[in-house]
């Protein structure tokens, strides 16, 4: 039986642990386009979704990501980091902080609709996703799920390395 954790405070309504991630293309700041199924044929993911680039609660989980991100590695998993934003404040932000992450943008926010984690507001450019955490198996089934009620809470890095290190057990055939 595969390692499957959802958060107990607040579930996405669209994208339950066990159900199969939706599939997107986002491109980063730059241009270039990053499709969810290309990066699973790599191993396994962590998504990432963050309110913005300009949100200090935001950049904080930044910085705990690119601090874990060799033991992340190590786990055998890629990270993509998913902000409500537009192209020209996430590039600046990352030409003064680069990121040794993947860092994607929803204008739309089609995709942090398609999770379930988008926070709507009365202006819908100010419509933003709430933090989120979603591990996904190089099959594309959810085997982690971690929404915020507030932005100031971040899915437990402990957490997210536990499953990712099940998963990687169980893909060498170890017991976890």
């Amino acid at each position: 039986m595969l390692p499957m954790r959802a958060n107990p405070s607040r579930p996405s309504a669209t994208v339950q642990v066990g159900s199969s991630a939706p599939e997107f293309t986002l491109a980063t700041p730059h241009g270039v386009e990053v499709r969810l199924t290309s990066c699973l044929v790599e191993g396994n993911l962590l998504l990432e979704f963050v309110r913005g680039t300009w949100d200090p609660d935001a950049r904080r989980r930044l910085a705990a990501l690119a601090e874990a991100r060799e033991r992340l590695r190590d786990l055998g998993a890629k990270v993509l980091v998913v902000a409500c934003e537009r192209p020209p404040a996430a590039a600046r932000y990352l030409e003064e902080r680069p990121l040794p992450l993947t860092l994607l943008l929803d204008e739309t926010r089609a995709v942090a609709r398609g999770y379930g984690v988008l926070q709507r507001f009365s202006l819908p450019r100010w419509n933003v996703a709430r933090p989120a955490s979603f591990v996904i198996d190089r099959c594309g089934f959810v085997r982690y799920a971690w929404v915020a009620r507030l932005p100031i809470h971040a899915a437990p890095l402990e957490e997210v390395c536990r499953t990712l290190a099940e998963l990687a057990g169980r893909r060498r055939g170890g017991t976890p």
